[in-house]
This record gives structure tokens, sequence and C-alpha cells, in this order.
């Protein structure tokens, strides 16, 4: 039904609200979009918006910009504390935690997949073996390997100070360090700390669903430079976008989107190891039923 609606009346909204300065109470709720209380008027607006405005943008740093407002004023540490004080703690606790219908073993093997590769090839004790995780948030995931491979190097990055800082109150690991910087500038973190002749593993949970596919693009440019590297990436989808269009990135929701993540490696010329589309969710499942976890494993 909210739907029917805002087709019938979007296009006098959009003269209201996107063409006036109206639309700068649109870009406020954008920027508090995780926690914002939601009615079928607001639905509408931010609806609109997203749609109408967000999504047809085209100028890289207006895009950059709302897409940072929403980790600003506390909003990106809010985020981290929740997943900091949600996360599984090790290996077995992820193979008993459900989601969906499967356990979240199974919905992210990334997890796993890492520790069978890092043991697999011998690296449990190598000092130059670094793992990167792209978007930390809690830093929780990079606790959950230090814990398993003590003696390894680990780097966490994000693009919010406040965030890296959380992680820095959390955590006194002296092979842990910190890099702000989005993903697609992952080449400045490297050079920064001399490692482009290291064993590189980069892993992504959940963050690259941010990166605009103007970013994401650039991404992979800029790592298909870098030899002995690994990526592991495990990120949400929606279903509808797998199984129904032949794009390789489209808005999922506010600043997400679903990306197929093994074209853009294809088209960088990268090793393909794994890579499936997971599905975690029971169909009836009116609230998850269509999303989808894209799990791949590539080197260069």
């Amino acid at each position: 039904m909210k739907k029917i609606i805002y087709h019938v009346i979007k296009y006098p909204l959009i003269v209201i609200f996107i063409k006036t300065p109206f639309i700068n109470i649109l870009k406020k709720r954008f920027k508090y979009h995780r926690f914002r209380k939601k009615n079928i008027i607001w639905f509408l607006l931010d609806t609109l918006f997203q749609r109408e405005y967000f999504n047809k943008l085209k100028n890289k740093e207006e895009i950059r910009e709302l897409t940072n407002s929403t980790l600003i004023d506390g909003e990106g540490k809010k985020w981290a504390e929740y997943y900091y004080n949600n996360h599984f703690q090790t290996l077995d606790e992820l193979k008993k935690r459900r989601i969906g219908i499967i356990s979240l073993n199974d919905a992210s093997p990334m997890f796993e997949r890492m520790i069978n590769y890092i043991k697999s090839n011998k690296l449990s004790d190598d000092k130059n073996t670094y793992i990167v995780q792209l978007g930390s948030s809690s830093g929780r995931d990079l606790e959950f390997f230090l814990k398993i491979f003590p003696k390894l190097n680990y780097i966490s990055t994000d693009v919010n100070d406040k965030i890296l800082n959380f992680q820095k109150e959390k955590y006194s690991f002296p092979n842990l360090k910190y890099f702000k910087c989005y993903a697609e500038d992952i080449d400045k973190c490297i050079n920064h700390f001399k490692i482009s002749d290291k064993n590189l593993i980069l892993f992504s949970n959940g963050s690259l669903q941010y990166v605009n596919p103007f970013f994401l693009k650039e991404f992979f440019s800029k790592i298909k430079n870098f030899k002995n590297l690994n990526l592991f990436i495990s990120e949400p989808v929606s279903l509808l976008f797998i199984d129904n269009l032949n794009l390789i990135s489209d808005n999922r929701s506010t600043i997400s989107f679903s990306h197929r993540y093994d074209k853009y490696a294809k088209n960088s010329n990268f090793t393909i190891i794994e890579n499936q589309v997971i599905r975690p969710y029971s169909m009836d499942d009116k609230k998850h039923g269509r999303t989808g976890h894209f799990d791949l494993h590539l080197m260069s």
C-alpha cells in the first residue's frame, strides 16, 4: 500500500521537497537513517529522497558528503557499540548462533574460511602476514582473529575517527594498528605501513555494501596492483537483484548497495577461489526473505 501511494503522489512531492530548500529537511533525516522513527508520511518522504535524489547523484563529492554524514555526531559510534555488544566471541559460538534457517557460520563462512586458509598455508606464525579489515566498526572481527592467531599483524581501517577511537579504548594489542581511509584508498594504508610486499589478507564483513559503485570499481582497480593479496568478502545482497537484474550494482536501502562482487573482480582480472550467494532465510520471512549473503574469496 505504501508503494502504491508513493507512486501516485511522487511527482508533486518532487516539486515540493526535491526542487526547493525543503530538501535540507530530508538530508538531515538521511543523516540519522539508522535510528530515525518512521510513519507512513516519513516513509514516503524518505523514499522520495532516496530514489529521486540520492540514487541519481553523479557528483562523487556530494555522494561522499551525504554518506559521511550518516556517521558523524556519534552515529557511527552508536553502530560500533551495537556490534561490540552483540558480536560472537568464538568459532563455536559462531557455529551455534542461528540466522534465519541456518547457522551464522554457514551464513557467513568467511570467518572459518580465513582460519582454514591461514592454517593450510602455514601462516599462523608468519610475521610477514597482515590481516586488514575494510570498515572495521566495532573491531570485534579483528579481535576474533587476534585470539586465534596472536602472532600475526592486524590493521583496522574505517572512515570515521570516533569509530577508530572507540576501538582504541577497547583494545590494547601491540600488533593491532589503525588507519583512517575509505575502501578505495586502501592503497594509502598499505603504503603507509610499507607492507606492499607482504602477505596481505583483506576482508570485509558487511562494509563494502556501503561503498558506492563509483568507488567500488576504483577499489578493485587499486588492490589488483598488489601481489600476494587475498580478499575475503561477506556482504548482504538483495536476492531480487541477484535473481532478476543484470546490473553490476543497485541501491539496496539508504546508503547500502547490492553488488556483484565477482563481476568487479573479473573485470580487474582477479582469480576467484570461492564465489556463492547464500540464502539464509526462508522466503516466508517477510522481513529478511529477500536478503542473501554474497560470499567471495579472490586472490591477485
